[in-house]
């Protein structure tokens, strides 16, 4: 699979998009295309309605069971359109599992060190593989 200019512009839009979460620790950002068309974009925070204040946000107790991840936002945003996903992070096995459901044949991630990730990276790279989805990171 080749690098294309807009492989370039999709990964940057994801990393700009990540600074629009509200989370202190974590911040990631998705684009779902469909050839060169962005369908769906998304970034980590709780759902609409729920409050996401400093509070909440700094208790990992509270903050982890509430927030949806940027994937699973720019999915559901897309609303099953959609071929590839563009990700400033390594999605975790459930993002994963949301994308294989969605049909999405390529996902981007920009390339970084995740082997101290506390997901498990190397079950994401096996998923892929097995469901015959290209994943490919890319170093900015």
């Amino acid at each position: 699979m080749t690098q294309s200019k807009w492989d370039q512009r999709y990964l940057d839009l994801a990393v700009h998009i990540s600074k629009w979460s509200k989370d202190p620790r974590k911040k990631v950002g998705a684009i779902v295309t469909k050839g060169k068309y962005i369908v769906g974009i998304g970034y980590n925070g709780f759902p609409k309605g729920i409050a996401d204040t400093k509070a909440r946000l700094a208790d990992p107790k509270i903050k982890i069971p509430l927030v949806l991840h940027a994937e699973t936002n720019a999915l559901t945003a897309a609303q099953g359109q959609g071929d590839t996903i563009y990700v400033n992070h390594l999605p975790c096995t459930a993002c994963f599992g949301h994308i294989i459901q969605h049909d999405i044949k390529k996902v981007l991630v920009v390339k970084r060190d995740y082997s101290k990730s506390k997901w498990n990276s190397d079950m994401v790279f096996d998923m892929a593989k097995e469901a015959n989805i290209q994943l490919k990171l890319i170093k900015l």
